[in-house]
């Protein structure tokens, strides 16, 4: 029997018997997002993996990469934002736990240039814009080179690498997003009465961290992730 490049690889299955992994193939993943089968993802992969590094530890995430924006993959990948500006970016690391969640309010383009996992939660989880429990929390593999929109407002962090070297992936989002705040906007955010804004750090960014991620806590994030700080073991 063919064995679909979507499967969960079984030492990997092996290392986390208390973590339940899922295909991005399956059922469960619709809820979250979709993948482009129709997207040649294989020169961006190789050009991404060649240009970027794995830092020693932690995680980088750079919003944009202008070698990434080359013509004319940046109006192929504008299709589906409608046109929309976009920018290419990339994030890498070696981080293997949630940390935290964010959400954006537009989709986000994903693409893994290594197998990498990613633990998403439905939007209707977070509790009165304030905290959201761990276990609910659902956990996928996606293997290098697979392409998928993660829609608007699913919440999710940084990946987790699927090996010990750690991970790869692209990042496509509109124009702008995770970039600083307007002064104005920071001070707006500051003020307001709206609960969900307390959880607004960048733009079209809203973020919630868990009580062991004192590296984001110390930007301001606000302390939303009730109970275990799930993590994968990479093989």
């Amino acid at each position: 029997m063919k064995t679909s490049r979507f499967h969960v690889p079984l030492d990997l299955v092996r290392n986390n018997p208390n973590e339940k992994i899922h295909s991005i193939e399956s059922s469960r993943f619709k809820k979250y997002g979709r993948i482009l089968h129709g997207f040649d993802t294989s020169y961006l992969v190789a050009l991404a993996d060649r240009v970027t590094e794995i830092p020693e530890s932690d995680i980088t995430y750079e919003t944009f990469l202008p070698v990434l924006e080359e013509q004319p993959l940046m109006e192929e990948l504008k299709l589906y934002y409608g046109e929309q500006d976009i920018q290419i970016g990339y994030c890498n690391g070696k981080n293997q736990s949630i940390n935290g969640m964010e959400y954006h309010k537009s989709p986000e383009l994903f693409i893994a240039v290594t197998d990498c996992l990613q633990f998403l939660t439905e939007f209707s989880e977070l509790d009165n814009f304030d905290s959201v429990d761990t276990r609910s929390a659902e956990l996928f593999f996606f293997p290098k080179g697979s392409a998928v929109i993660i829609e608007a407002n699913v919440l999710h962090l940084a990946p987790c690498g699927a090996s010990k070297e750690g991970f790869k992936s692209i990042i496509v989002l509109p124009r702008g997003t995770n970039e600083p705040l307007s002064r104005s906007m920071a001070e707006q955010a500051s003020k307001s009465s709206d609960p969900e804004s307390k959880l607004l750090l960048k733009n079209n960014k809203w973020i919630l961290a868990h009580p062991e991620r004192t590296n984001l806590i110390k930007q301001g994030v606000h302390v939303g992730l009730r109970g275990r700080n799930r993590s994968v073991t990479p093989v």
